[in-house]
């Protein structure tokens, strides 16, 4: 049980940690035999020897576990915990509930670490005695390994104690990378899991979005993950449909209550009441506005949310709201469903377009 933080909002105390830290690595599998032995070996090729990765297969249909035995039985830092299928945040759970380092890392079954990925990670966290949550860059590969751009995802990542944006910006937090990019101290891991298991798919969504608000965020700008894009993988990352825009709202308010959960767990109800609404969170206004818009809402509906988007004072940080969104208002629904296309669907056009004006899609805010 964690012991309840003082009534006024600053990053929770951490232990101090040994020279030479062990290091968790969480790994949630489901049917990624074709790549986990080479997330492995990267794993394996660590410059930083003292860590254990514990995966644990969700149920896999595919021969995941033969591969991950064979691993183990050659190296014992790799250990194999299986499960009956409960999606990616009950898998982690198991994984973490298996882990005793004092540094927590996530990887995605299917991305691959640099070598000095976890030296860097264990630098970073002594180099800052409040930091908690330590992030790094990522380049995209493909499902063969290439490097589909070597120009880093993000420009700029996030850095030092967020939580009063996050507060008043509807508990968006921002410039923090996917999965494989994300690392913990255990005394935050302990506030944040167990993990809500109705997240079964995106469940790094949580650490990204409730460690801002109990400590101070240590950048390493260089890339230290190649973030794999493949199957249906890439196209979910290049192609929306409505069910995305919905589903994205859902997580949206889902992560919210989590975050309002943790932060009376942490600070007390008083904080917690602290956080603004939804209808601070620019990404929440966007997704809940093209989702609107989708469905074919009454337009009295559509054109206040537009109002609240359009206004809102982070609004234009990604490619969508520079040139497409601010006059959506106006097209009539046929339109703004093919335009929708060409933005965020699947439509050639936008293939031409991403020369011009940048990743149309990109999910990533960067704000200065």
């Amino acid at each position: 049980m964690q012991e309840l933080q003082t009534e006024k909002q600053q990053p929770i105390e951490l232990p101090k940690l040994p020279e030479n830290p062990l290091v968790s690595i969480l790994i949630a599998n489901y049917n990624y035999a074709k790549y986990i032995g080479e997330t492995l070996d990267s794993v394996l090729s660590q410059t930083y020897p003292h860590f254990e990765a514990i995966i644990c297969d969700d149920g896999s249909k595919d021969n995941s576990c033969e591969v991950v035995e064979s691993y183990a039985k050659k190296d014992s830092r790799i250990k194999l915990v299986r499960q009956q299928n409960g999606g990616v945040a009950s898998a982690l759970n198991t994984a973490y509930r298996n882990s005793s380092g004092e540094i927590v890392c996530v990887l995605d079954a299917d991305d691959i670490w640099m070598p000095s990925k976890l030296q860097k990670v264990v630098e970073a966290f002594q180099s800052d005695a409040k930091g908690g949550f330590v992030i790094d860059n990522l380049i995209n590969i493909d499902g063969d390994s290439k490097i589909i751009k070597s120009t880093p995802i993000f420009t700029e990542l996030s850095s030092g104690w967020k939580a009063p944006f996050t507060m008043e910006n509807g508990g968006f937090a921002y410039n923090i990378p996917p999965a494989s990019g994300l690392s913990i101290r255990r005394k935050v891991a302990d506030f944040i899991f167990p993990m809500n298991e109705a997240f079964t798919r995106n469940a790094d969504t949580l650490i990204s979005y409730l460690a801002p608000l109990i400590t101070v965020i240590v950048p390493v700008p260089e890339v230290l993950t190649k973030f794999r894009l493949h199957g249906s993988n890439l196209t979910s990352s290049s192609s929306y449909v409505l069910k995305d825009f919905e589903r994205d709202v859902s997580n949206w308010e889902r992560t919210h209550q989590e975050q309002k959960q943790l932060l009376t767990r942490v600070y007390g109800k008083e904080v917690a009441e602290k956080l603004t609404g939804l209808e601070k969170s620019v990404k929440y206004l966007h997704f809940r506005y093209v989702a609107m818009r989708l469905k074919r809402v009454p337009r009295t509906e559509t054109k206040k949310a537009h109002q609240q988007l359009t206004a809102h004072s982070h609004f234009g940080y990604s490619a969508p709201e520079r040139w497409f969104l601010p006059w959506a208002e106006y097209l009539p629904d046929v339109f703004f469903a093919k335009m929708f296309d060409v933005v965020y669907g699947a439509n050639p056009v936008k293939y031409f377009l991403k020369r011009l004006v940048g990743d149309l899609t990109n999910p990533h805010y960067v704000l200065r």
